[in-house]
């Protein structure tokens, strides 16, 4: 029998009392200036998290509230700092078949299978045989990764943080590029854009955990998503190339070379993780289309989960200014 889920935490209040079930993010014993121990807890469900403190008991819960479990809490949120938090009064751990799992976990509103649908059109428009056939067999062909690809957020928090955001990610990058390689007709190479939007963060449904919460896996923490990518172009060229007649001759070292490159690259810079700085006009497209894309859904739902009523957001500590919002996020306070 599940155990309702009736207050979820978008909606929390200052001073509201708190009986409701989650699913925990984080949880870390710590000790405040006098020696007294604590619990240190992010709680979640799919509207958001909230930080949260157990102050009594801790030994009793230090090995039930733990990442990844489903948990009953009790207790009261306070404002503490401008941030809201729970303070915990008493936890009670659930089985997996006492929860409903989609209240916990967030997910995009658009439906995968229709994403998928639209990114194979693409692959399928795609005219240069060797970066078509690389595509369909990553994103057609192997059903573990469209698996994976379906599920997976693009990231773990900063932007389309949720179940089935990397395709979305993906696809409207994807438009994006369409678009840009008509405007500039002669200049770029729609195909190779496509794949550098394809795989820059192919590498992510390795490198991200997401049964659950979202976490970075140990090869994500030791390698990386963009490395991955070049792992896995690699990989996909070499059995295409195993196969009689796949490829009407060996994969092109120039071809090979330019998509490693538009993955390596994406990231724009140095200082932001980037191996190498674009040097083509694809890679260069695909890195700011990829930053304008990402930015854009941050920035959205930031704006659509701020609380406060007015013109304006609270101090958005990222991009570390206020935002403007506009009428369709802007909460209906109703007469005085």
């Amino acid at each position: 029998m599940f155990v309702t889920k009736s207050q979820f935490v978008r909606d929390l209040k200052d001073k509201e009392p708190v009986s409701s079930p989650f699913l925990v993010k984080f949880s870390a014993v710590g000790s405040d200036k006098n020696g007294k121990s604590f619990m240190n807890v992010v709680l979640l469900d799919r509207s958001g998290e909230i930080e949260a403190r157990i102050w009594e008991d801790v030994p009793r819960y230090a090995s039930t509230v733990v990442r990844d479990n489903y948990v009953h809490v009790e207790g009261r949120v306070q404002t503490y700092q401008g941030r809201r938090q729970i303070i915990i009064n008493r936890v009670q751990p659930l089985r997996e078949d006492e929860v409903e799992p989609k209240d916990f976990i967030a997910e995009g509103t658009l439906d995968a299978e229709s994403l998928y649908g639209e990114l194979l059109g693409y692959v399928a428009s795609m005219q240069d045989p060797y970066y078509r056939a690389l595509c369909e067999s990553v994103l057609r062909d192997d059903a573990e990764i469209v698996d994976r690809v379906k599920r997976a957020p693009a990231a773990k928090s900063v932007h389309h943080a949720y179940r089935g955001g990397l395709l979305e990610h993906v696809v409207s990058i994807t438009k994006i590029l369409d678009s840009l390689s008509k405007h500039y007709g002669k200049l770029v190479d729609r195909d190779l854009l496509f794949l550098g939007g394809f795989f820059h963060d192919i590498g992510k449904v390795w490198e991200l955990s997401f049964d659950r919460t979202t976490d970075y896996t140990t090869e994500g923490k030791l390698i990386g998503h963009l490395v991955m990518g070049v792992e896995l172009i690699e990989r996909k060229i070499a059995e295409l190339e195993a196969k009689p007649g796949r490829l009407t001759g060996k994969f092109p070292t120039d071809k090979r070379l330019l998509a490693k490159h538009v993955v390596l690259a994406h990231h724009g810079e140095y200082e932001y993780g980037s191996p190498k700085r674009p040097k083509c006009l694809e890679a260069l497209i695909v890195h700011y289309v990829d930053d304008l894309d990402s930015k854009v859904n941050a920035i959205a739902k930031f704006i659509e989960a701020d609380p406060s009523p007015g013109e304006f957001t609270q101090m958005n500590k990222l991009y570390g200014r206020f935002f403007f919002k506009p009428d369709w996020a802007r909460k209906e306070t109703g007469p005085n």
